[in-house]
């Protein structure tokens, strides 16, 4: 919400017979006189407010009431839920933006869907770093007719070593018990948006708004079914053509050999609601597929993969839990043999390269309860618990989509924060506004908050920053669609929150200091402390103009980016060199740029070619 609390778009007409650079600029001016002469009136940004100092009583909560939800639902086809959501998700982003941003002096974003991720996030990072890890031993033993066998764990070194030598110095374990039981693993369901966004990040390393992308394109080009679904099922109208698409699909993919087509798997309407599950298209097969870029074939491949295997046959296999006696201490070894691959075959043929490669457990030595088995050897192992992973894409979709799930009645439908539609825009959101960030190589980024999130994260108040109340809002909107519930009744909540939350919310003692910028060096017009914002760095005094902008026109024109370590030398030595700038006409060059001050304050950039010239 903060582009709609900084930023508006106006639009404006110009009369002219020759549209000029000049009209263009009077055109603009004269807007900006309007808008200057009514800037006092009805809400104003966030940045004015402060400026102007005026607090948290200028935040004026816009009416919530449905009048003429009915109207637009009629003129636009939209429904009741779609507007409701569309106007909370407002109310609250607006009005909890202004609101912190005029308690702590700074800008703020504040969203009914965005603050509960940054604050899952946050507490994530949080049980990681009070998580203390435990080592802990344990004793394998190897059989004479393969397979190995573990000990319970130790928490002591000393008796895990006692153990293993004892253990070396005998032949054999007594079988204590053999258990046999055969096992199957039905074929996987097909995919909605998010659980492909989920399979796309752990397979490829796509972040879920390149595969929301990636998917859209392909839609347009008509070789899936539409993406933004939340359903993992067919409709029973659809049965009838399903095995001549999955045989089409096997034959293109190369995983026709032995396809079994299981219709009755994927199919149950009363779990559909907007859309059906993702599909590839019949125009797959007339579809010139080499010229389909490299992101868009793996994610059709994945789509591909996934009807192919959801229609398939179970994955069997027999499971041997063993129980062995040795040196008086137990010791439990499972054995695995496949009786029959089904999907996982199918799985293996059309995304053989992107799987990874599990080691299945070895099959266990065929014995009997009471008998006696040689050892061939004893080892020590060494480990220690695990804290909570951290989120990467692929577990903050899963998190967002079971968010609130265990303070949900049982016959609750639907859960989770945000809609498949969003969930990956709430993400990119916040990468780009500076508190969210992805560390990591390209297949393995994990999602970190910034200083700046874990701070906005401490001063918010639980009620905005909870998944179970997002959540609980997600489910009372899918009610609204259902017609189980009132919009009014769900706008006067949001309402009452926002305005219990403007009126009762004060700034958090100390939160300043947790919220401080972090200070780059000095500006050059006044010499005040020059900071890291979201767009750039800023000079801390409001009266100041100077800024160094991310996104400097002058840096692209040179070929560059404007980086925190070209701004430290700049601000520090007021200078930088620059390898293989760009002329316009294409050549490289070096040069030095020179930082300076305007007569107003505003950043001033200047060449100083090396050589005498480029």
């Amino acid at each position: 919400m903060q582009e709609e609390v900084e930023h508006k778009t106006v639009n404006f007409a110009i009369s002219t017979t020759k549209l000029t650079a000049r009209t263009f600029l009077k055109g603009a001016q004269f807007l900006l006189r309007q808008y200057d002469k009514n800037a006092s009136q009805g809400k104003q940004s966030m940045k004015r407010l402060i400026r102007q100092n005026r607090g948290v009583t200028n935040v004026e909560i816009e009416k919530t009431g449905i009048k003429g939800f009915a109207k637009y639902a009629k003129r636009y086809h939209i429904d009741y839920a779609a507007l409701c959501r569309e106007r909370a998700d407002w109310i609250v982003g607006i009005n909890a933006s202004r609101l912190f941003s005029c308690l702590y002096g700074r800008p703020l974003a504040v969203g009914r869907v965005m603050t509960p991720v940054l604050a899952m996030t946050v507490v994530r990072e949080a049980e990681i770093a009070a998580f203390i890890p435990e080592k802990f031993y344990t004793v394998a033993i190897e059989f004479a007719g393969g397979g190995t066998a573990s000990s319970r764990r130790f928490s002591q070194k000393a008796d895990a070593e006692a153990l293993l030598t004892s253990c070396r110095k005998e032949v054999g374990a007594t079988v204590q018990n053999v258990e046999s039981k055969e096992k199957s693993e039905n074929p996987p369901q097909l995919y909605d948006l998010t659980t492909l966004q989920r399979d796309a990040n752990r397979l490829l390393g796509f972040t879920a708004q390149q595969t929301l992308n990636y998917a859209q394109s392909l839609y347009e080009k008509r070789l899936i079914t539409y993406p933004r679904t939340d359903s993992r099922f067919l409709t029973e109208d659809m049965a009838e053509s399903l095995p001549g698409l999955a045989s089409g699909t096997a034959a293109i993919f190369g995983a026709e050999e032995k396809l079994l087509v299981h219709v009755q798997q994927v199919i149950n309407g009363s779990k559909v609601t907007d859309h059906h599950a993702l599909l590839p298209t019949a125009s797959v097969a007339r579809a010139d597929l080499a010229a389909l870029p490299a992101g868009e074939m793996s994610i059709l491949r994945l789509i591909a993969a996934r009807l192919l295997c959801a229609v398939g046959e179970p994955y069997r296999y027999a499971e041997t839990v063993l129980t062995t006696i040795c040196a008086g201490e137990e010791f439990s070894a499972k054995g695995k043999v496949v009786l029959d691959e089904g999907w996982k075959s199918i799985e293996r043929k059309v995304l053989g390269d992107l799987l990874s490669k599990k080691k299945e457990p070895a099959a266990l030595p065929d014995v009997q309860k009471q008998s006696r088995c040689s050892i061939a050897g004893a080892e020590l192992k060494e480990g220690q618990t695990s804290p909570p992973k951290h989120y990467n894409e692929d577990l903050l979709l899963s998190a967002m989509q079971s968010a609130g799930a265990d303070s949900m009645e049982d016959d609750v439908e639907r859960t989770g924060i945000g809609t498949p539609a969003t969930r990956a825009a709430t993400i990119e959101k916040l990468v780009q506004k500076g508190v969210l960030e992805r560390k990591g190589d390209r297949k393995s980024k994990i999602l970190l908050p910034t200083e700046k999130g874990r701070a906005l994260v401490t001063v918010m108040p639980e009620q905005i920053q909870s998944p179970e109340m997002t959540a609980d809002w997600e489910n009372k909107l899918l009610r609204i669609e259902r017609g189980e519930m009132e919009p009014e009744e769900f706008m006067t909540e949001i309402k009452e929150m926002v305005a219990s939350l403007v009126n009762t919310t004060e700034a958090v003692k100390g939160a300043n200091a947790l919220m401080k910028n972090k200070v780059i060096g000095a500006c050059p017009n006044c010499g005040t402390n020059v900071v890291e914002r979201e767009k750039g760095w800023c000079c801390e005094n409001r009266e100041c103009r100077f800024a160094l902008w991310k996104d400097s026109a002058y840096f692209k024109r040179l070929g560059k980016h404007l980086d925190g370590r070209v701004v430290d030398k700049l601000l520090w030595d007021g200078r930088v060199r620059l390898k293989d700038c760009k002329s316009a006409k294409g050549k490289t060059y070096n040069a030095t740029v020179l930082l300076s001050a305007e007569s107003d304050g505003r950043s001033k950039f200047s060449l100083e070619f090396e050589n005498g010239g480029c």
